[in-house]
């Protein structure tokens, strides 16, 4: 793998079906050129949600540009889009690399294995269900020494092994 992803960026999908492993490789636009992302999912598992995707930040500037996971222009809730992200991070940067809410403006500086877990599905004063209003959108920021390896998983409401994550739409 390491001469794979020496100086290009892809994603990496591996989709474990019985005993035979599919890998397909592409690219991603928000992504800085050599950032490296693995998504695992095992197709005959007991889980509708997205596959896990660990991201791995290894150069100089490396970085994820500002964007929401799910809705965050306060948009009615819908079932089966996402509600909720966790970042659980598995390495952290030496200097940079911190996750900064862009509209709100937090900035998390992690430890090595810890977890951050946002929802952006919010109640309106009348209990009713609406989306984020761009307060969860973030930013992977710039490495400047070390590396980073993130393990990102987006939850849904309404998914089940009858209508996974894949028919309905982020």
């Amino acid at each position: 793998i390491h001469a794979l992803y020496s100086r290009s960026l892809f994603t990496l999908s591996i989709h474990a079906l019985y005993s035979r492993s599919l890998v397909t490789l592409s690219t991603h636009p928000l992504y800085s050129p050599s950032l490296f992302t693995l998504s695992i999912h095992a197709l005959r598992g007991l889980s509708a949600q997205e596959p896990v995707n660990a991201v791995y930040y290894k150069d100089y500037d490396d970085q994820y540009s500002a964007h929401c996971d799910g809705e965050c222009a306060g948009g009615r809730y819908q079932e089966g889009r996402r509600i909720a992200t966790s970042l659980t991070y598995c390495e952290v940067a030496v200097r940079g690399g911190d996750t900064l809410f862009t509209r709100s403006g937090l900035k998390v500086s992690p430890q090595p294995g810890q977890m951050l877990f946002f929802g952006y599905k919010m109640f309106d004063q009348h209990g009713k269900p609406r989306m984020d209003t761009g307060q969860t959108e973030h930013t992977g920021c710039p490495l400047r020494e070390g590396r980073k390896w993130i393990a990102t998983m987006w939850f849904r409401e309404g998914v089940n092994a009858t209508r996974d994550w894949s028919t309905f739409k982020a």
